[in-house]
Formats: structure tokens, C-alpha cells, sequence
């Protein structure tokens, strides 16, 4: 009879054991989300611009969600975009910040290195590791994986193209044959968005880079739409003269 009981109490134990087990597990998965919204709100409500308290507030809460949840892609990298946003604003060209520089870049990259382990399909982790990397790097081999990949799992997401003529533009005296041709590729396929293709213009002027696209969108039917739209007129018509050839 012992036995028996015995035998009954040891699967008993181990279900319960395994209740236990499920029960923290979402708990944690709970806590962790709560903290990644918090980050996330923080974010948000400073519109990008975090200043040194939010932006650490912002850092230390999305750190506690991944130490949470360890295995949760996005945790890692929405930590590598808050690792990011903390260069805004520093010139990181500057010798006086070049470790810190460095250092923000390492810590981003491996962030999206976690994140990409644990999630090999969303293409915006992909460019972003592409992004930070070219920072480091330049236009690398291993920076045109990285966008190999994106553009495999992502072959149609304007943000993907967005982030590789980003790169181009960045590094645009620097430009191997292989990349030169990835521009012209992503400009087109970015030409087919209609008006969002304005986020482009946007980039690039920010970049001071806009009279190099200008001048490739002179180039090629597959440009007229463009040509002929308010955003052409307002970025490029007779405002910049070309300084830059074309790939075609």
C-alpha cells in the first residue's frame, strides 16, 4: 500500500513541479513585458530626444526585460535602438568621444547579434546590425551579408531598402562596385512606394546627401513618377547641382 501511494505521489509531485515551473516562467515573461513597455512609453513620450536621466531610465528598463526574458527577440532589439539613440546629439567623429562612441556601437551590435539568434526573420534587425556594423566597419563584406540577409527575409519592406541606400549614402566615397550597384538596385525598388519614397528626400537631406539622389533620379524612365511629383520639386528642382555620377 505504501508503494502504491508511493507511486501515485511521485507523478503528484512532478506535475505540480511542472506547474510551478510554468507559473514563474509567465510571471517573468509578465514582468518583462511591463518593462519593455516602460522603455518603450519613455521613448515615445520624448519623441527620440531622451535626455541623460530618461535616457538611462529608458536603458535600465529594457535591460531588466531582457535579463527577464532572456530569449525574447525584440527585447534585444529595441535595446540596441536605445543604445542608438543615446549618440544623438554627439559628434562621433570627435576624439574626446571615440570611446564612448565605440563602446555604444559594440554594445548595440551585439544586442542585434542576440536578437538575430533568436529570430532570424524580421529583416529590421538585419539592417539595423547592417547599420551599426558600417558604422564600425565601412562597407564591408560582413555589412553586405547582413543586408543579404535582410533583403531575403524582407525582399519588399521599405525600411529595408531605406537602410541600405543609408549605408550607400554614408559611405558614399568609399563605395565598392557591389554596393554601387546595390544603391541603384534599392533606389528603384524604393522608387514604387508613391509618396513614401519622401522618406528618402527626408534622409538624405538630413545626411547632406541630397544633391547625390537628386542627381540619380535624373537617370531612367523608372524615375519619371518621381520626377514629375511634388516631392522632386521640392528636394531637387533647381535647387542643387549635380556633384555626383550616375551608376546607370
Amino acid at each position: 500500500m505504501t508503494k502504491l501511494n508511493m507511486f501515485k505521489a511521485v507523478p503528484a509531485a512532478i506535475l505540480a513541479m511542472i506547474v510551478l515551473v510554468i507559473a514563474y516562467t509567465s510571471m517573468q515573461s509578465m514582468r518583462a513585458n511591463a518593462w519593455y513597455f516602460n522603455a518603450l512609453n519613455i521613448v515615445q513620450e520624448s519623441d527620440g530626444a531622451l535626455s541623460g536621466s530618461s535616457l538611462q531610465a529608458a536603458e535600465n528598463a529594457i535591460t531588466l526585460a531582457t535579463n527577464m526574458d532572456p530569449d525574447h527577440p525584440h527585447y534585444w532589439h529595441f535595446l540596441a535602438h536605445i543604445k542608438m539613440l543615446g549618440l544623438a546629439g554627439i559628434d562621433t567623429t570627435s576624439s574626446e568621444q571615440s570611446d564612448k562612441v565605440k563602446q555604444t556601437y559594440q554594445q548595440a551590435e551585439q544586442a542585434l547579434l542576440k536578437s538575430v539568434e533568436l529570430r532570424q526573420t524580421w529583416a529590421l534587425t538585419w539592417i539595423s546590425l547592417a547599420q551599426v556594423v558600417s558604422y564600425q566597419e565601412g562597407p564591408t563584406k560582413r555589412v553586405y551579408d547582413y543586408i543579404q540577409q535582410a533583403k531575403k527575409v524582407g525582399p519588399y519592406k521599405l525600411d529595408v531598402h531605406l537602410g541600405i541606400i543609408q549605408i550607400a549614402l554614408m559611405h558614399w566615397n568609399e563605395l565598392p562596385p557591389t554596393y554601387k550597384a546595390l544603391y541603384v538596385n534599392e533606389l528603384k525598388l524604393a522608387s514604387k512606394y508613391g509618396y513614401k519614397f519622401n522618406n528618402i528626400f527626408s534622409m538624405a537631406k538630413e545626411m547632406n546627401r541630397l544633391p547625390i539622389v537628386c542627381l540619380s533620379l535624373q537617370f531612367g524612365s523608372h524615375y519619371e513618377v518621381i520626377r514629375n511629383s511634388w516631392m522632386f520639386n521640392k528636394y531637387c528642382e533647381l535647387k542643387h547641382e549635380p556633384r555626383a555620377a550616375s551608376f546607370e
